[in-house]
């Protein structure tokens, strides 16, 4: 006897949003992808679909009975009242980060979503990448001895487009949301203080919405763990993400995935193989896994592991750190 299927609906055929329904078509076959809603879908990306009806009307998901899960990639700011909308309708959610940029709404849905026991899972992917996983694995098991500090490399390899940056809430609270989830993942502590200095170097527009393209960040642990983020919205050399822990008695690197590994030097030059141009190549097994994750908490019912509660302890960071930007001075970070 097969798998179950489950029907889903798709909300956002963005660039996330075609590679999630990609995913379900091609690699993903306990989903089954039913119906998608997008104001102005990208018609000539329907064959890619198998079928699934495409409309500009959320109600024929929230309607339809057979869906039992929904995947929200729509503009964040769309996120609150799609989720509100489908938890009422007993639907299943897997939404894209950040969630929302209000804590008040993050913890009135995980209120809601607690009272109909409805699962809602944050698409914090790098949770699920196998080399993440394999240097927590080695932290947890104490071969690094204490953890004295950890350093992340994150450097998107093209600027996105600055309609997607004005609605993106900022590079605290969109690229760098995962470097804060990552540490509370990876060392299971909370920020205890942030500091951001940011510059505008590659779209001097985003000084007129008081967002920065590259940032250094320093932040303290609640343990003390010394912590620091390099950021930048482009590097042209492809997408840099590199995590490095260092403890009392060794220290892991994550280094980033290339198309192979050789390299070849003469008396004139060193030539290398380049790393992966885009976030959807690099951590392509991990968006499958955190769905393949979703789909086992529907059927086991339980409760994702990464959750509302892990993005709203990130928001919290990031407001602390918009905080610091604006001030120019250390912030704490308050958690209520």
């Amino acid at each position: 006897m097969g798998k179950r299927k489950i029907n889903i609906g798709l909300v956002g055929l963005g660039r996330i949003g075609k590679m999630h329904a990609k995913n379900i078509c091609q690699s993903l076959p306990s989903l089954n992808l039913k119906s998608i809603v997008d104001p102005d879908p990208d018609i000539e990306f329907a064959p890619n679909l198998e079928g699934a009806i495409i409309s500009d009307n959320i109600e024929n998901i929230l309607i339809d009975k057979t869906i039992g899960a929904v995947i929200v990639c729509s503009p964040t700011p769309t996120h609150y009242e799609i989720i509100k909308r489908c938890v009422m309708q007993k639907k299943h959610v897997f939404c894209e980060k950040p969630i929302s940029f209000s804590e008040d709404e993050i913890k009135e849905l995980i209120t809601i979503k607690d009272r109909e026991n409805i699962f809602i899972q944050v698409g914090l992917n790098r949770r699920f990448d196998q080399d993440f996983l394999m240097a927590k694995k080695k932290m947890d098991s104490g071969a690094l001895g204490d953890i004295h500090a950890i350093h992340i490399t994150n450097h998107d390899a093209s600027i996105p487009p600055f309609k997607f940056l004005k609605s993106s809430g900022g590079m605290l609270f969109d690229l760098c949301i995962h470097d804060f989830d990552m540490l509370s993942f990876l060392t299971g502590q909370k920020v205890k203080e942030i500091y951001v200095n940011g510059g505008v170097f590659i779209d001097k527009r985003l000084r007129d919405i008081g967002d920065v393209d590259n940032a250094i960040i320093t932040l303290e642990l609640e343990n003390g763990v010394l912590c620091s983020i390099d950021s930048s919205r482009q590097t042209h050399y492809g997408y840099d993400q590199r995590i490095e822990l260092f403890g009392s008695k060794g220290m892991v690197l994550v280094e980033n995935k290339k198309d192979n590994l050789y390299s070849l030097s003469d008396s004139n030059q060193t030539q290398a193989s380049k790393i992966n141009h885009s976030f959807i190549e690099r951590y392509r097994d991990s968006y499958l896994n955190q769905l393949e994750h979703f789909y086992s908490s529907i059927i086991s019912n339980t409760s994702p592991s990464v959750g509302l509660e892990n993005i709203l302890s990130a928001i919290q960071v990031a407001e602390a750190g918009r905080q610091s930007m604006m001030t120019k001075r250390p912030q704490g970070v308050k958690y209520e």
